[in-house]
């Protein structure tokens, strides 16, 4: 994308100071980034990453969803993993 991490910074540090803007450091020669929120969006979007979790999403979408049959089958193996004397409605309280 352009940025970079700080000297020593760790993963998780370097992306959340990607969405600081006053704590992004851009790599020398860069001069098209993403800086807004809804720039960030379409950058990723158009990348192969999103391009691939927007695939992966409908083949999800067109696999499971709306099968009634699936969800029956999920319904059903839900309540054989429960023990046969453990009453349906109880609920756990904390």
């Amino acid at each position: 994308m352009g940025y970079e991490p700080a000297n020593r910074q760790t993963t998780s540090d370097f992306l959340v100071s990607v969405t600081d803007p006053n704590a992004r450091i851009v790599r020398p020669g860069i001069t098209s980034l993403p800086r807004t929120a809804g720039e960030f969006a379409q950058y990723f979007k158009k990348s192969s990453f999103g391009i691939a979790n927007r695939n992966e999403i409908n083949d999800y979408t067109s696999q499971f969803v709306g099968k009634r049959n699936i969800a029956l089958a999920y319904k059903e193996s839900a309540q054989a993993e429960h023990a046969k004397y453990t009453r349906p409605a109880r609920c756990i309280q904390s």
